[in-house]
């Protein structure tokens, strides 16, 4: 089994009239989520693709829906949004031979990895990346980091969930 885990794309600051689930991306946001969707279309297809049902994460669901022209939707997992571990780790579980996309935040995302697969994997992913684990024998292991700001060859940096 793979899973992705894609933390959404840059997206405008909280205010009191935006409120922080009604963030949308901006436009580096769109950009670099499309980059990230275009490195995933290079990848194994995947089966499920769940989201946080934050629009900025939904947004990002939908680009990386879009470049793979898949059939079926992304599907709203609340999950992500809340940090509710357990629930994630028994949907991945259940999820046997699929190929899944997990689309959230930080820090939640990072927290999986490590609930996963131990201690070896990246912390606080930068916005639009993507991490591919990989489940083998039963065992979680980091295959792949891909983070847009480095393929272009901009500095990384850190961000908000």
């Amino acid at each position: 089994m793979r899973l992705y885990l894609l933390r959404h794309g840059d997206a405008v600051d909280a205010s009191r009239s935006t409120p922080d689930a009604h963030r949308w991306l901006t436009a580096r946001g769109r950009d670099e989520t499309l980059r990230t969707a275009e490195h995933l279309r290079t990848l194994a297809a995947p089966v499920a693709v769940l989201t946080s049902p934050l629009v900025r994460a939904v947004q990002t669901a939908e680009i990386v829906h879009a470049v793979g022209a898949r059939k079926d939707p992304p599907t709203v997992f609340a999950a992500l949004a809340t940090g509710a571990l357990g629930e994630i780790v028994e949907r991945v579980e259940d999820a046997a031979h699929e190929v899944l996309l997990l689309v959230g935040h930080e820090p939640t995302l990072s927290a999986l990895a490590r609930r996963l697969c131990g201690t070896d994997t990246p912390s606080g992913l930068e916005k639009s990346s993507l991490v591919v684990l990989r489940r083998d024998d039963g065992a979680w292991s980091l295959e792949d980091v891909f983070v847009p700001r480095a393929a272009s060859g901009a500095a990384l940096g850190g961000g908000r969930r």
